[in-house]
């Protein structure tokens, strides 16, 4: 019998009525956390009884009826509690932050895994908004987790949903760009899922978000092949959308890394996967990636093509973020296949809305697509201008001192009529690993 998870000869000893009193209350305990591996198998046993052989005996008939009931009795108390918990979930968000752990101990109708499950998910999907609101949400279904009864979900299964609130405050923080806050409480999450239910889905949750904290640290490659075992998982557990949506994640990690090809390759392959309505937004950006980087790897008229396809799926997401993205994909597009006269005012009207924004960091990179197309007409003088450019909005925009220096290498080189197109890709790639680490520093490759 596995330490964590009750064997198919356990759940045989179980339905037969041939379990010790110990094991028998293990494995209803361990049925009612609703793990997801072990589920799997009792529907398996549960087929058996809607066809039972026909030399059954009164007594497995039952022990077959027994666990049968077992499983309906919790499968109507979790049913109840995921009916009530929008509903309170909802009553919450309109109360005042501090009143909130007061109400998860006075409240017993609070302190169920259905609540604490959606607020935590709700804290996951806030994040895309308001990484702020969702680093609040997060901590207050940690503190929600740490109420919850052990005896009545399982201690695993609780255990679990306090490493998922850890892993989720991580994500919030990393997005909020403290990579070390995200550190700390991702590492927190793998402590506690160490003690939890072994359940591979909350496995691949926290290997997926620490994916996602690795690309933010720049470290892209090592992001990519933490993404193969969250693949593996997904495909173990015959989960398609998740895989697909890992497999673009790897992608996009693999073409910040340069390797466009591979990038094309893991960003199809997951477009194939996942499921298109479900996620629009995701589908759109993983279509806009592979179109980015189809152009970054030589592929300019296959892009061009690829957007032209779904062009009209952007005006669906009316927010300036993707507006402005497209605009940008727009002129790096125009810029490869030599159409320069009309990247040229697009790149600069895209930097100019981004500096209105307040994204110095996005408009210096469209300042260093500029600086690449000047350099390819030869045009040394007007390069210098766009260098001190560059320096005044990261000045402007306090960029960590690494960036800073690695905009020194250029505005040095350009003042010196040395830059060339290789050293102005060498510095595009470095702070976009750099985005969100400033310890990351730049080392300018060997000439």
């Amino acid at each position: 019998m596995d330490a964590r998870h009750p064997d198919g000869n356990a759940f045989e000893r179980f339905a037969c009525g041939r379990a010790s009193a110990t094991e028998e209350r293990w494995i209803e305990d361990h049925l009612r956390s609703g793990c997801a591996l072990c589920q799997r198998q009792v529907d398996d046993l549960l087929a058996r009884t809607l066809d039972p052989p026909e030399e059954e005996t009164a007594e497995q008939e039952a022990a077959w009826n027994r666990l049968f009931a077992n499983l309906g009795q919790r499968l109507s108390r979790a049913s109840a509690e995921r009916g009530e918990a929008p509903a309170l979930v909802q009553e919450l968000l309109g109360r005042p932050w501090e009143e909130w752990p007061v109400l998860f101990r006075l409240d017993r109708r609070l302190q169920t895994l259905a609540v604490c499950e959606l607020l935590i998910e709700t804290s996951f999907e806030e994040g895309f908004r308001d990484a702020a609101r969702a680093i609040g949400l997060a901590e207050r279904g940690r503190l929600l987790a740490g109420l919850l009864d052990g005896e009545r979900y399982g201690r695993a299964v609780v255990q679990d949903l306090q490493a998922r609130a850890w892993a989720y405050l991580g994500n919030a923080r990393r997005l909020a760009f403290d990579l070390a806050g995200a550190e700390e409480a991702l590492a927190q999450a793998e402590r506690l899922a160490d003690g939890g239910s072994a359940d591979p889905l909350e496995e691949a949750r926290i290997l997926d978000l620490r994916a996602s904290l690795l690309c933010d640290q720049g470290h892209f490659e090592r992001a990519a092949e933490l993404l193969d075992v969250v693949i593996d998982i997904y495909d173990d557990l015959r989960e398609p959308h998740r895989k697909g949506r890992a497999m673009i994640s790897k992608g996009v990690f693999l073409g910040y890394s340069g390797w466009h090809e591979e990038a094309i390759r893991q960003i199809r392959k997951g477009l194939g996967l996942i499921d298109w309505d479900h996620e629009p937004r995701l589908v759109l950006m993983a279509r806009h990636n592979l179109a980015w980087f189809l152009n970054d790897g030589g592929h300019a008229e296959e892009a061009s093509r690829q957007l032209a396809r779904f062009r009209h799926i952007y005006r669906e997401f009316p927010d300036s973020f993707i507006e402005l993205r497209l605009a940008w994909l727009d002129g790096r597009i125009a810029m490869r296949l030599g159409r320069l006269a009309e990247a040229e005012p697009a790149l600069r009207e895209v930097r100019r809305r981004f500096l209105a924004e307040g994204h110095g960091y996005d408009a210096s990179l469209v300042t260093l697509d500029l600086a690449h197309l000047c350099l390819e007409q030869g045009r040394t003088a007007e390069v210098r201008t766009l260098a001190g450019e560059l320096l005044d909005v990261f000045l402007a925009h306090d960029v960590h001192r690494q960036a800073l220096a690695a905009l020194a290498v250029f505005q040095q080189a350009a003042e010196m009529d040395s830059a060339t197109p290789g050293l102005v890709r060498e510095i595009s790639s470095y702070l976009v690993r750099a985005r969100k680490n400033p310890e990351l520093r730049f080392v300018k490759a060997a000439a």
